[in-house]
């Protein structure tokens, strides 16, 4: 045996083992084949030798002389030597002992068949003893009942992964996939899979959404594949297609369509269809839209559903609700008579399509009315407020508002109060408060059509709503953000704002006039409030309709009506979207000497953001010691008013207010100011910053996101490392005092503390470069300034 090479022979590139040099030897040289043969003793030359067959005879003489040799035994065996091995999840392979195991683990890989057939073949048992012993007993009915109650068990507890293994019954439902192939064949084996589990659904009538949804998706993938394949489905898969795809559950919404090409299917098979089928697939023809088909069909079937007790009540309520669908008010009408002088016993409410039709037809709004009052005679004590919504809508949808509300007054009334041919309403009727009612269900509803209907009637009847009536429905208008609604909303807006200026101006002329009496001339609108201008006011500004503003502030001037600091907000804002913001302090400045208002945090809000600093405006060094001023000035202001912005609970100010304020000062780099709004806004309004704006005023900049994404997020993560060593060091001298434990974290109230009182350190910095006197000179002049002084002064200025 030749030595082996040694490991660093392998890597020359001119070494070539012994084993390739044997074989390089041994192969044969090519044959050359010449360009002509000259002979055929050249062509016989080049021919391949053929090896002579050996006789049996000689086949066997060499056997033996091989035994006897005892090479026979050496020779390897005709059956190869497989070796099965098994990888573990933890990557450990293990060999296995033959192919029975190597079997076995393919099959059950876990061993879990085994068991769970081990754990059934115990119950079997167990259930069989009892059965026998119950039946020894005498009870053979309750044997029985128990081994059906065992099968029902193990059935529901089956396997979901829709295997080959079930009943006899669910077998028989298979389609046959003979003679198909590829995609064609898993589509339908799919099918069946899905058939084999609604069928167990339908034996527990337990059918889910799932079985709906997953049953009709398997059936339109293989009705394609089935179009020429009809005759192959058994007639119970049809069954267990109609009845779990024509299941009526609120989970099933596309049940029409199914029915309808469920029902296509079976008449181009040539399935007969029952006749509760053959109704369900006329319904599912017309409401897919094939309404002149549908009602041919029914037509059709008059003489056989329409006569056939037990279809006729569903047959002809199918055909009423079809003809009130087209319109054909005379055919509904002849059925609808019939149904009721039958000699069945329907359900009242069959009536609802051809009232609701009557109501729609001008010529028979009063034939429509008196099938209600029919149709509430019949149910008595049942009718529902359901019902008399459905029914009064119908009326207002058509215009007919005094019929609805005549059933509105039975609703509310319970039939006590009848005003069919009554020409004056009772008072218990004709008042906004009555009506009120009816307008809060109608908006709460979404009826605002209806409601504005009612509207009309009450001002066509000399009933002046209220004004916070007709507010509920201008806001639900101008919240649809329909542009209809919208147009609607603001012409009876200002119809109520005319009211009101005329009622102001006949209350002056009145004044100038004492002895002569004057009366209201109008719509019959009632006087537009404070709400009826700040709802107009705020869809304005949210609609940017900056130009509406100017004519709707005038004429709440002229309203003499005292305004909120909503409405002055609303304003506010407006001139700010309109880029008046030079106009916003005078503005503020004479609302608040002419109406005594309290300004809020959104007041003030408007205020600072109308800032030349904070409209991106490019501020001249010359000019900026002036907007400084400015600045303090309106912190001052703010000051003035600082009780306003506190809450009830906690008395923090506004958030946003708050930041405006401190990057305000920041940006007109007013050190003094920024210290001081800082410490006002902590010690006398209770504001705690967050981190984000601990690292927007130390970094300088707003926003942090778009910081981080730059070179400049460095700064970031060094501000986050400087706070994060201000409060280690600051938990650790909370221990050693033992306001905190040593194994638990710092509080978040106080935790918050402390990082305010970092962001005072920090700021406090920039007056470390300058003598104590100065700086106490600056901090008293810019205290004075933005209103800090005397009792304040202490908290403020150290």
């Amino acid at each position: 045996m030749p030595p082996r090479p040694s490991l660093f022979d392998f890597g020359k590139r001119s070494f070539v083992c012994s084993s390739c040099l044997s074989a390089l030897r041994k192969r044969s040289a090519p044959t050359l084949w010449p360009i002509r043969s000259s002979s055929s003793q050249a062509a016989n030359s080049h021919a391949p030798t053929q090896t002579k067959r050996r006789s049996p005879e000689q086949d066997a003489e060499r056997l033996k002389t091989l035994e006897s040799l005892g090479l026979l035994k050496d020779a390897p065996s005709s059956k190869l030597a497989v070796n099965y091995f098994e990888q573990g999840e933890s990557g450990r392979i293990r060999r296995l002992q033959d192919e029975h195991e190597f079997s076995k683990q393919v099959t059950d890989p876990g061993g879990d068949l085994d068991a769970r057939l081990k754990e059934f073949e115990e119950q079997l048992q167990g259930v069989t003893s009892l059965a026998k012993a119950i039946e020894e007993m005498g009870g053979k009915e309750e044997a029985d009942k128990l081994r059906r109650q065992f099968a029902q068990v193990a059935g529901s507890n089956g396997d979901d992964s829709l295997d080959e293994s079930d009943s006899l019954s669910i077998s028989s439902l298979a389609i046959p996939i003979n003679g198909l192939q590829g995609h064609r064949q898993d589509r339908i084996h799919r099918l069946n899979n899905w058939i084999r589990r609604c069928g167990r659904a339908l034996e527990r009538e337990d059918v889910l959404p799932k079985d709906i949804q997953g049953l009709w998706k398997a059936y339109s993938g293989a009705r394609a594949t089935m179009s020429g394949r009809w005759h192959t489905v058994p007639t119970p898969t049809w069954e267990v297609l109609w009845k779990t795809l024509s299941a009526d559950h609120t989970f099933n919404t596309n049940r029409m369509s199914h029915i309808y090409a469920l029902a296509k299917d079976m008449q181009q098979e040539g399935i007969p269809l029952r006749p509760d089928q053959q109704i369900l697939a006329l319904e599912a023809i017309f409401v897919d839209g094939w309404e002149n088909e549908a009602i041919e069909n029914f037509r059709r079937h008059v003489s056989t559903l329409g006569k056939d007790p037990d279809t006729f009540l569903p047959f002809w309520q199918l055909g009423l609700q079809m003809y009130c669908r087209t319109g054909d008010l005379e055919r509904a009408e002849r059925i609808a008579d019939m149904i009721i002088e039958s000699p069945y016993e329907p359900d009242p409410r069959f009536i609802l399509p051809l009232i609701k039709l009557c109501a729609e037809t001008p010529t028979a709004v009063e034939n429509g009315f008196k099938r209600y009052r029919d149709l509430r005679t019949s149910l008595g004590d049942s009718i529902t407020i359901k019902d008399y919504d459905a029914i009064i809508s119908y009326f207002l949808a058509s215009g007919n508002t005094e019929f609805a509300l005549y059933i509105f007054v039975d609703m509310m009334k319970s039939g006590s109060v009848d005003l069919i041919g009554v020409r004056n309403y009772p008072p218990s009727i004709a008042n906004p408060f009555f009506f009120g009612k009816w307008l809060k269900r109608l908006i709460g509803a979404g009826d605002l059509k209806g409601a504005y209907n009612v509207l009309q009637l009450m001002l066509s009847r000399g009933i002046t709503p209220r004004a916070i009536q007709v507010n509920g429905l201008i806001g639900a208008w101008l919240r649809s953000g329909a542009a209809d609604d919208a147009q609607r909303a603001e012409e009876v807006a200002w119809e109520m704002i005319n009211t009101r200026l005329n009622f102001v101006e006949q209350r002056r002329r009145k004044a100038d006039m004492p002895g002569v009496i004057l009366h209201v001339s109008g719509g019959g609108w009632p006087r537009a409030n404070l709400e009826t201008f700040s709802l107009l006011a705020e869809n304005y500004k949210e609609r940017g309709l900056t130009a509406k503003i100017d004519p709707l502030w005038q004429s709440f001037r002229e309203a003499e009506i005292a305004p909120d600091s909503f409405m002055l907000n609303q304003l506010l804002f407006s001139l700010l979207q309109d880029g008046k913001g030079e106009v916003l302090l005078p503005t503020y400045q004479d609302m608040l000497e002419r109406f005594d208002l309290k300004p809020d945090s959104h007041t003030l809000m408007a205020l600072w953001q109308a800032l030349p600093v904070n409209q991106f405006t490019r501020i001249l060094p010359r000019d900026l010691d002036a907007e400084k001023t400015r600045t303090r000035a309106l912190f001052a202001e703010m000051m003035r008013h600082a009780p306003n912005f506190k809450s009830k609970d906690e008395g923090e100010v506004y958030i946003f207010l708050a930041r405006n304020i401190l990057h305000s000062f920041r940006k007109l780099q007013d050190k003094a100011g920024l210290l001081l709004a800082y410490r006002a806004l902590r010690r006398i309004l209770n504001y705690n910053p967050p981190d984000m704006v601990v690292f927007e005023l130390l970094i300088g900049a707003l926003d942090l996101q778009r910081l981080a994404k730059r070179r400049e997020g460095s700064k970031l993560i060094a501000a986050r490392m400087t706070l994060d060593n201000f409060l280690s060091h600051r938990h650790g001298e909370l221990v050693k005092s033992g306001d905190v434990q040593e194994n638990e974290a710092m509080p978040p109230a106080m935790k918050t503390e402390e990082t305010g009182n970092f962001l005072e350190l920090q700021l406090e910095t920039a007056f470390d470069g300058m003598e104590e006197s100065e700086a106490q000179r600056l901090m008293i002049e810019a205290a004075e300034e933005m209103g800090l002084h005397s009792r304040t002064l202490r908290d403020v200025v150290p």
